[in-house]
């Protein structure tokens, strides 16, 4: 007989101080998947680090990995341990259009698809999250967002601009619309919460990470102790 996750977690967190298991809690009960991030070609390692941290923090879970023409790096330094904390789906193989696998896995989802596109037709400010799951799609830093991403977006979204600049760097214009998207789902009264059981696989995930080289051993000998 398997131990159950929830006994499981139970368990595990007996081994690490209060305050850490505090603390998983509470990240976890923000976390949500109404939203998530897809990053198609982002070449610069430190903006992949500081999206990721912006993921993090505005508690976006699933953060998408797509290379077209240039594989993803990230740079630890920036996104500041933040990729330990979200999930990462990487679209990564040679010769195949890893945009549309991952477009697939999202329609098969149920997300609609947004786009930062400077012609897009939606305001920034006009932009709300209406409960259903939203994933917003960055371009990569020069080229920006592909033609095959705009003829599948949803929706496309503008950052209104008043200066002579004419764009932000990638990784500003991905948290200004998150911080949007995210204070509007907030706000909607939906509920945007992960599912219990998606909590706990979460909050397992993330206590065997804090338990380190220990967290294996520790694990065999709990599920070994309930089957007996």
């Amino acid at each position: 007989m398997t131990i159950p996750e929830k006994e499981l977690l139970k368990a595990l967190k007996n081994h690490l101080t209060p305050q850490r298991v505090k603390r998983i809690e509470e990240v976890a009960a923000q976390r949500t998947r109404k939203i998530c991030l897809v990053l198609e070609d982002i070449r610069q390692e430190h903006n992949a680090g500081a999206l990721l941290r912006t993921a993090d923090i505005l508690g976006i879970q699933d953060v998408h990995l797509v290379s077209q023409q240039y594989e993803p790096k990230l740079a630890e330094a920036i996104s500041k341990g933040s990729i330990n904390w979200v999930s990462l789906h990487r679209y990564q193989a040679r010769d195949e259009d890893n945009l549309q696998q991952c477009l697939q896995v999202l329609k098969g989802q149920n997300y609609q698809l947004i786009v930062a596109d400077p012609e897009g037709k939606v305001a920034l400010p006009d932009l709300q999250h209406n409960g259903e799951p939203l994933a917003l799609l960055m371009g990569s830093e020069w080229e920006g967002v592909s033609e095959q991403a705009k003829e599948a977006a949803d929706i496309r979204v503008r950052i209104p601009q008043y200066g002579f600049t004419q764009s932000f760097n990638v990784s500003v214009a991905a948290a200004l619309i998150l911080q949007q998207l995210n204070a509007s789902l907030r706000r909607s009264g939906t509920d945007w919460q992960l599912a219990e059981d998606e909590r706990i696989a979460l909050e397992l995930e993330w206590t065997m990470k804090r338990l380190g080289d220990s967290a294996w051993p520790l694990r065999e000998k709990i599920e070994k102790d309930w089957k007996e």
